[in-house]
């Protein structure tokens, strides 16, 4: 029979896996390339990165969703540093927050604890990069204009590389840790998430481009909060195409590392997150008049790479995008998949 602890980590493991499948992200299907007890740290990482995320994007007012963070990550920390099979904690004050918020902080926070303490017990997952996850929703409260890369880059680690550093441990890799590549990876995906989303950050008052790179091509903060066709806002769109490109470059050295169980799911994230920039390269235009994504067909067709084994082993590696142009058409020089 069961113990209570036992019952109540695998409630805790439907909770998150039904909180990962209902979210309605593509990536979700990805975790289905993964071995079960795999799969199910994914959906737990996923879920509170979720849920995180949740709580910085409500409609309160900014006090109070930093509070909300603040309370999530003394409760984060709480339940991830020491005894593992404890009860689970709350930060002081919480449950009184709680009874008054539009977002249940105690009930989330009993929901998805215990799988995320043993996901992060049984994969060995330091604390530090999933309390840097709360951090960057913290640090997207406080600031949406960077005035250099410098400082984008920080951001990048905290909201992508932090969360691609924990995959990492769930996925398995030969020590030591690429974490620079880990780091231009998450990087690399973030940047293609602020290009594609040009417009609708602009409706949100945010700008995530650096003043740094966008005053080198003669624009203002009016030019990107109310973003039109212009070719200084094209030439800024297509450097940062070519900045994320060689970022996507050093990132594929993760793959180098990994064990073989993780190597498909980080090979169908990297490929989509390619193809997008991809996309927005050959029409920068794009982001101007809608969020930027990719077709039905070019999903599927990345999808079934992966899911497919004889057509998963005839991937290239590395893939004919690494070292190449933007826009230059794709070739077929790299070896199989082993």
């Amino acid at each position: 029979m069961r113990s209570p602890k036992h019952k109540e980590v695998a409630k805790s493991y439907a909770a998150v896996r039904r909180i990962s499948r209902t979210s309605g992200s593509s990536f979700y299907r990805s975790f289905w390339l993964l071995p079960r007890d795999q799969r199910d740290a994914m959906s737990a990482l996923y879920a509170f990165a979720r849920i995180t995320d949740d709580l910085g994007d409500s409609d309160e007012p900014i006090l109070l969703r930093r509070h909300w963070l603040d309370c999530w990550r003394q409760t984060t920390a709480m339940n991830l540093i020491g005894e593992a099979n404890g009860e689970i904690r709350l930060a002081e004050g919480m449950e009184e927050l709680s009874a008054e918020a539009s977002i249940d902080l105690v009930g989330r926070a009993r929901e998805i604890m215990p799988a995320l303490r043993h996901a992060s017990d049984r994969y060995s997952i330091p604390s530090r990069y999933l309390l840097e996850i709360v951090d960057g929703v913290l640090a997207d409260q406080q600031k949406n204009r960077f005035d250099t890369f410098e400082q984008l880059e920080h951001y990048c680690y905290l909201v992508a590389s932090a969360v691609g550093i924990a995959c990492l441990y769930i996925w398995g890799f030969r020590s030591p840790l690429p974490k620079q590549a880990a780091v231009d990876c998450g990087l690399a995906f973030q940047l293609t998430n602020i290009l594609r989303d040009v417009c609708e950050d602009a409706a949100r008052g945010r700008i995530y481009l650096p003043r740094q790179h966008y005053e080198q091509h003669g624009l203002d903060e009016d030019d990107l909060l109310n973003p039109r066709r212009d070719a200084r806002l094209r030439c800024l769109i297509l450097d940062e195409t070519r900045r994320a490109s060689e970022l996507f470059d050093s990132g594929w050295r993760v793959w180098d590392s990994l064990d073989d169980t993780g190597r498909p799911m980080f090979s169908m994230m990297w490929r989509t997150y390619r193809a997008l920039l991809q996309r927005i390269a050959e029409d920068p235009d794009a982001v101007v008049r809608h969020r930027v994504s990719l077709g039905m067909r070019q999903r599927l067709g990345i999808v079934s790479k992966h899911f497919v084994g004889p057509l998963y082993r005839r991937l290239p590696i590395p893939p004919v995008e690494i070292g190449s142009n933007l826009n230059a058409p794709d070739n077929t020089s790299a070896k199989p998949n082993p």
